[in-house]
């Protein structure tokens, strides 16, 4: 089992140096650039994992993703303690090994996100609770509300940590006297106390943080059949079937177990998991959720997966049955390495071609094209443009970090649109009666040149450029040279008032 860990690290430490950044890494570590004590879209903490591995490594793919690493090593080790806490070493070793070869955890470490150190600090928080519970030192409680507060200010759905807890102790007769004891409460104090830098930036900011959370989705169309059935499939394929299966019959078996037959540690694995899982079940009805949104919900099944494993495996009263389940375990965790290593495949090499993401790699090379224009350009007004990229995030973003220049950025924030998190770093009047070269998907250039010319005194005919993603799919995109920009009125006073 530990080598089977040790090789997938390697395979995902090699990938990680190798790999362009995908869009959403590249926006990440645009949040690196600027230190805050939040951000529009999420809290702190990916900003500052991204700046720790940056300053070690520079400005590299493996800069960005370092943390990133190293907490999902951290997070392997934590699900070993846990399980062994409560439910033995056997089964410890087998959850850690279902960890190691879930798919859906396997990219989240991997890939620089918000879901990492959610994970991580998730996983804390879990181990640190259950020290508290069975060893009642006062010192784990302190310091699980500082993991409480991390995971928080990692990913908003760290909250749910708080009523996974208050499950666990009112389902729980042998542990309910903590609700009247001040340690659990003091906490949940620390936890707030840790996430005040979030609440402070939004108590300046309109409270904008978490009303995008909360609304980012409410402009979808009821299509309560779709939604609902993407769920299920997506966490189908997230962990691949046998996992997923797995899951939910030991959820199954440890609601019975626990809250019937007053089994802590089968309590313990449920109630961390259920507050979580109704949330986004109750919330497939009227949203579409998003596949990394219930990574943190199965965390605590894992030691419980992992023993009601071994109970069929130890099947001493029907040898067939326990055959079977040891070649179901050994074909499932086989299958789950094979989806793995297809993945990475497909992520580093492109191979299959066919399966590789449009928006893997090819990124350096568009950037090594849109430096060649401005330096045309520069040449011939004396004045080196700024880039717009022309769309929600992903250009202005991986060309702030292809470029090096990720303040000569801006999204389309710089046409009057909404612009995520760029209007809190982005002063547009830095901009004004410079060049510019907007880039924008080649499908969309009919509409983005009548976009772009109310804040362009002039612009050159837009000319096409080709790249390929890493599985050598060609890619084309329009750049256009727009001369003496002009801002949209009144947006940088709007953003000024939000900083």
């Amino acid at each position: 089992m530990l080598g089977v860990v040790l090789l997938l690290f390697g395979l995902k430490c090699w990938a990680a140096a190798t790999m362009e950044l995908l869009p959403e890494e590249a926006y990440y570590w645009i949040y690196a650039q600027h230190p805050a004590l939040s951000f529009y879209d999420h809290p702190p903490m990916v900003a500052w994992a991204i700046r720790l591995g940056t300053s070690i490594f520079g400005d590299t793919e493996f800069g960005v993703r370092f943390a990133t690493l190293m907490l999902a090593m951290g997070s392997t080790m934590i699900v070993f303690v846990t399980g062994r806490l409560w439910f033995g070493l056997n089964a410890a070793l087998w959850a850690c090994l279902i960890f190691t070869l879930t798919p859906l955890y396997a990219g989240i470490g991997f890939l620089a996100t918000p879901d990492g150190p959610l994970l991580f600090f998730w996983l804390l928080t879990l181990y640190v609770l259950s020290k508290a519970l069975l060893s009642k030192r006062t010192g784990y409680w302190l310091i699980a509300g500082i993991g409480f507060g991390a995971a928080m200010l990692s990913k908003y759905p760290g909250v749910m940590l708080a009523p996974g807890l208050l499950l666990f102790l009112l389902s729980s007769p042998a542990h309910r006297f903590w609700l009247s004891r001040w340690q659990p409460w003091i906490a949940l104090l620390i936890g707030i106390l840790v996430l005040s830098p979030v609440i402070l930036w939004n108590a300046q900011h309109d409270w904008v943080s978490l009303l995008f959370q909360a609304t980012r989705t409410a402009d979808q169309k009821p299509q309560v059949f779709r939604y609902v059935l993407e769920f299920w499939l997506s966490q189908l394929g997230i962990l691949t079937p046998p996992i997923f299966i797995l899951a939910m019959a030991a959820a199954w078996r440890a609601m019975r177990k626990g809250w019937l037959e007053d089994q802590q540690h089968w309590n313990f694995a449920v109630s961390f998991f259920l507050p979580l899982f109704l949330v986004f079940f109750f919330a497939s009805f009227i949203t579409s959720v998003h596949v990394n949104w219930t990574a943190p919900m199965y965390l605590s099944m894992l030691p419980a997966a992992a023993a009601f494993f071994l109970e069929g495996v130890a099947n001493q009263a029907d040898p067939m049955k326990a055959r079977r389940w040891r070649l179901a375990g050994t074909w499932s965790l086989a299958f789950c390495g094979a989806v793995i290593l297809a993945a990475f495949s497909t992520l580093t090499l492109g191979v299959p071609r066919m399966l590789s993401l449009t928006q893997a790699g090819g990124w350096r090379q568009l950037a090594t094209l849109v430096e060649e224009a401005r330096t045309k350009v520069a040449m011939e007004t004396g004045q080196k443009p700024f880039i717009v990229g022309v769309d929600k995030l992903y250009i202005a973003s991986e060309m702030g970090f292809y470029t090096g220049a990720p303040e000569e950025t801006v999204n389309q924030f710089a046409l009057g649109f909404p612009g995520f998190g760029y209007p809190y770093w982005t002063d547009l009047r830095d901009f004004s009666g410079r060049p510019a070269i907007a880039i924008m998907e080649e499908k969309l250039w009919p509409v983005a040149t009548r976009i772009l010319q109310p804040y362009c005194e002039k612009m050159h005919v837009p000319r096409s450029v080709k790249f390929f993603n890493v599985g050598g799919r060609e890619r084309r995109v329009k750049l256009i040279t727009c001369y003496r920009y002009q801002p949209p009125a009144g947006n940088f006073e709007d953003s000024q008032d939000k900083k």
